[in-house]
């Protein structure tokens, strides 16, 4: 067999049984890694084999996010950008700029503002959001997704009133008199959401190669699409977009919960799809954001209620359906492992979705049940940060990594953009690696960015790192990330970018000029590539 592609001279890590050892050289054929090693690979040349001299540069597997808000990070991308505000007269400013680009009778969203950063140290009221909306419907998220604010359009095209009852596991927010002031908590978000007309799959597919754009630039090849209000034809969108040429990324793309029926009914099942598209876990929101989760120690706040879940989690188990609990708190995380264990469906590998507060008794339970953990790393530089809700007695238990780890659970990580709004998988590796309390090494830290999302997936044994027979997902750092300070990597940005052997983002790494060299010539990539 003759490689289709030969990287030489480089410092290739393939991440699998060798671990974080070097090789020179790596062979691809057909879009997957056929050799890894040293100058023998270049055996595999061929009259047809492009090979590329790497001078030094660093090879590593695709990053793979295991949960980021795809289509809604797209889709805010048309609203107004609300991050870093610093107070209510920002937001309503910022409004009013972005409000004069939009269409009659559009409505108009908002994102990423923190009610902690404003100087009022509140969320804005319905009557402030109308200085700038008047009578254009429109509501704004916070950046952590659980709480929302709509302007006095939108609460009257949802009908909410001062007689309007909170829905399960949401909060209406209220003026002193009971008069609705434009607050929207967990569940409640969805008042206004229901009746908002839905996006169109046009600019579905637009935010969601705006999102693909920005993965890519970070090293991600694999990306989990999380929901939060899930369309029923989001998979048509990635459908559509790979038809045409223009998926560039491989996606597990989740269902909202309430997709379930039809999906087991069509006949999905854990693992449907290929290698590109698959149609992923079904979502359900056990408890709240970080300030509204369900704890031990104090009130817990569900989403869903331990019985719900249960039924849930049944349902979905005897149709083959893997399940993805967000749990962040310890109650929540042991009502997802007492559903699993009620269900008695082995193998299906139900995730816990951040699974942020994890005392020693649940890392057992999660590891016995075969469940995966599915985290996002930052959180261990939330918890240390004076905001963080969680206290003191929380610390030892939370981002629990390391304790996870050895326990036997598998844990993959995540960005959950737009939470994070950067998905830079190198500030997430770093702290959970320097991490005092429950951090992991290096090696660790990659692989819960790579092979491990793979195996929430049901693909450890395509995808995840680049040992022979896997996809030649791959990227490339004209510097070595692992021999560079680590107080650089939130810097870290990848040179290439290969999907299957094929560059999707960055610098190509066969330019036009190799045919005027030969076949088979070495070859430096100069020019940069689009997605």
């Amino acid at each position: 067999m003759h490689a289709d592609l030969i990287l030489a001279n480089g410092r290739v890590r393939t991440l699998g049984r060798s671990g974080l050892a070097l090789h020179s050289h790596l062979a691809t054929s057909a879009g997957l890694v056929i050799a890894a090693g040293g100058s023998e690979v270049m055996a595999l040349r061929g009259p047809r084999t492009s090979v590329i001299d790497l001078a030094g540069a660093a090879v590593l597997p695709g990053f793979n996010d295991a949960h980021a808000h795809v289509v809604y990070y797209g889709l805010t991308r048309y609203g107004a950008d609300l991050s870093g505000t610093r107070s209510v007269a920002q937001i309503v400013e910022r409004l009013r700029e972005h409000g004069r680009g939009l269409n009659p009778g559009e409505w108009q969203q908002g994102m990423g503002y923190r009610a902690a950063e404003l100087a009022e140290q509140r969320a804005p009221h319905r009557l402030e959001l109308d200085r700038a909306t008047r009578q254009r419907p429109a509501f704004i998220d916070e950046r952590g997704g659980h709480a929302r604010v709509a302007n006095s359009a939108a609460l009257e095209a949802a009908g909410i009133t001062d007689a309007t009852k909170d829905p399960p596991g949401g909060r209406i927010g209220r003026d002193k008199d009971g008069t609705p002031n434009g607050l929207l908590l967990e569940t409640a978000m969805r008042l206004v959401a229901d009746v908002q007309p839905p996006a169109p799959l046009r600019r579905r597919m637009q935010g969601i190669l705006k999102a693909q754009r920005l993965l890519l630039s970070r090293g991600v090849t694999s990306v989990g699409a999380a929901v939060n209000r899930g369309f029923a034809d989001d998979l048509r969108a990635y459908q559509t977009l790979a038809e045409r040429g223009r998926l560039k990324i491989r996606v597990n793309e989740f269902l909202s919960w309430e997709l379930m029926q039809a999906a087991s009914g069509l006949g999905v099942r854990a693992g449907f799809g290929g290698v590109q598209l698959r149609a992923g876990p079904i979502k359900v929101f056990v408890d709240g954001g970080a300030e509204r989760v369900a704890m031990r120690s104090g009130k817990s706040v569900w989403r869903t209620t331990p019985a719900e879940l249960r039924e849930l989690v049944a349902t979905a188990s005897r149709a083959g359906l893997q399940v993805a609990a967000h749990a962040i708190g310890d109650s929540a995380i042991a009502a997802m492992c007492d559903a699993v264990e009620s269900a008695g469906v082995p193998g299906l590998r139900h995730r816990v979705e951040h699974c942020t507060v994890c005392p020693p008794d649940l890392q057992r339970r999660i590891a016995r049940l075969g469940m995966v953990a599915v985290m996002q790393p930052m959180a261990a530089r939330f918890a240390q940060e004076p905001s963080s809700p969680f206290g003191a007695h929380d610390r030892w238990h939370l981002a629990a990594h390391g304790p996870l780890m050895r326990a036997g659970v598998p844990v993959a990580f995540s960005s959950d953009l737009p939470v994070v709004p950067d998905p830079n998988p190198w500030p997430g590796i770093r702290a959970a690696v320097e991490d005092r309390i429950n951090g992991i090494n290096e090696l660790s830290a990659l692989r819960a960015y790579t092979s491990a999302g793979a195996y929430s997936s049901f693909e450890e044994r395509v995808k995840g790192t680049l040992e022979p027979g896997m996809l030649a997902d791959l990227q490339i750092y004209d510097h070595d990330p692992l021999a560079m300070p680590r107080d650089s990597w939130d810097r870290v940005r990848p040179r290439t970018v290969l999907l299957g052997g094929v560059t999707v983002f960055g610098v190509p790494l066969t330019p036009p000029a190799r045919a005027a060299k030969g076949p088979g010539s070495p070859s430096k990539a100069t020019r940069p590539s689009a997605a």
